[in-house]
């Protein structure tokens, strides 16, 4: 619906462009932190990164010094590509509204700068999202049990819960583990979402409840349908997300593919554990020290987990008379010294952790692949708001090609199934 507001909006050329490129990358811990275009290339509609496969195999001990070295070929390697995402995020806002505020400022301009401090919350949440996703994307399932499935109401719950969702690609989700992760989290008021394995029914949402999704229109629903949100087509269902470290840190193995390279080949197997147990400090210097033999000397590790494990962490730091050691993150961002003997790493929350997961990743592993920086489909600051066929409305549209990439899996580790 459009941004019908008869009091407000000049505000547009020189609040809303500017905030939006100065403030977007800082916005979250995860997004703020990843590297852009490290070792990357962009070809066409992909994003290739070169990476090692094996060592040299003309190493080796001569028997005696008349014998010969081995003759090899030298270190193999290969490559690992994405696709190019398009990430969107628009808003309409009337003639009307634009002319009644040329001449009006004070209240003018507050108002708008609220609209634009959401538009660019939210924009940078769903990416943040993305970063911990797997590019399946299903962000809910319909409840199997103890809630209605009708025809224009559908209650949700996490993904994983029961049998899961039913989408088969979806793996290592297991439901609910400590409630960090509200099921209508994500989901909002005039999204098109799809129900159903790849997005099989389309559905607008009219409201939400606290378990449950009201759509404008009668829909075909089950239960343990999974839920995508999708763009204004209807179509994106399990095709359109970022690859993000659900992917590159999943349990699959052997001849499973990540950024098309099988998990057997060197460094492409992350260290992934899904024991069902409480959180341990064991558990995470396991974790952490195993991940470490792949990463280089000097890498950046950072510990991501949610709002439960995160306070389990520091109760263990208490109940062991180890001092709870605040750190600094660029961005503003502060977290809780963690030490395993191989350097000192931060632990921090993010709220977009998913749930019962305690990841750590190599910064130095990831990058941020873009087209180009996030910009606007047309420039407001030029007057060319995008005017809507057959209305006084006018839109505008900002736009971000990029996807995420790992290029050393091995470096890095998940932990599932974490509780308190």
């Amino acid at each position: 619906m459009a941004q019908l507001l008869s009091n407000y909006t000049s505000a547009l050329k020189e609040i809303l462009l500017p905030y939006i490129q100065d403030n977007f990358p800082k916005n979250t811990i995860l997004l703020d932190k990843m590297k852009q275009n490290a070792d990357v290339q962009y070809i066409n509609d992909e994003f290739l990164a070169p990476i090692w496969s094996g060592r040299h195999g003309g190493i080796a001990n001569l028997g005696n010094d008349g014998n010969n070295v081995i003759s090899a070929s030298g270190r193999p390697s290969t490559r690992g590509t994405v696709p190019v995402e398009t990430v969107t995020g628009a808003f309409d806002i009337s003639k009307l509204a634009i002319s009644a505020s040329k001449t009006s400022q004070g209240a003018v301009a507050s108002d708008l700068s609220e609209q634009a401090k959401t538009l660019t919350s939210d924009f940078a949440r769903h990416i943040n999202r993305q970063l911990f996703g797997d590019s399946i994307g299903v962000v809910a399932q319909l409840r199997q049990t103890g809630g209605s499935v009708s025809g224009t109401e559908a209650a949700v719950e996490a993904v994983g819960n029961g049998t899961g969702a039913d989408d088969g690609r979806v793996q290592d989700r297991y439901g609910t583990i400590n409630g960090d992760i509200d099921p209508l989290k994500y989901i909002f008021a005039d999204q098109v979402l799809g129900i159903g394995t790849a997005g099989a029914v389309d559905g607008t949402v009219s409201a939400k409840t606290g378990t449950s999704i009201q759509f404008t229109g009668t829909l075909s629903l089950a239960a343990s349908d999974s839920v995508y949100i999708q763009d204004g087509s209807g179509a994106g269902a399990g095709t359109s997300e970022f690859l993000g470290i659900g992917a590159a840190l999943s349990s699959s193995t052997g001849t499973s593919t990540y950024a098309g390279v099988p998990r057997s080949t060197t460094g492409w197997t992350p260290q992934f554990g899904s024991a069902s147990e409480a959180l341990s400090l064991a558990r995470m210097e396991k974790a952490y020290l195993k991940a470490r033999e792949y990463g280089r000397e000097g890498d950046k590790y950072l510990i991501f987990v949610n709002v439960t494990l995160y306070q389990k962490y520091g109760d263990l730091l208490v109940s062991m008379r180890r001092t709870v050691n605040s750190v600094e993150l660029t961005g503003g961002w502060s977290g809780i010294d963690f030490q395993a003997g191989a350097g000192k790493v931060a632990v921090f929350l993010d709220y977009d952790v998913p749930d019962g997961e305690v990841i750590v990743l190599d910064m130095n592993t990831w990058t941020l692949c873009q087209v180009d920086p996030i910009d606007w489909l047309e420039n407001p600051e030029g007057g060319a708001l995008l005017r809507l066929s057959n209305t006084i409305k006018y839109q505008a549209v900002m736009v971000w090609f990029a996807n995420v990439m790992c290029l050393a899996p091995a470096a890095n580790a998940k932990e599932t199934r974490k509780t308190d």
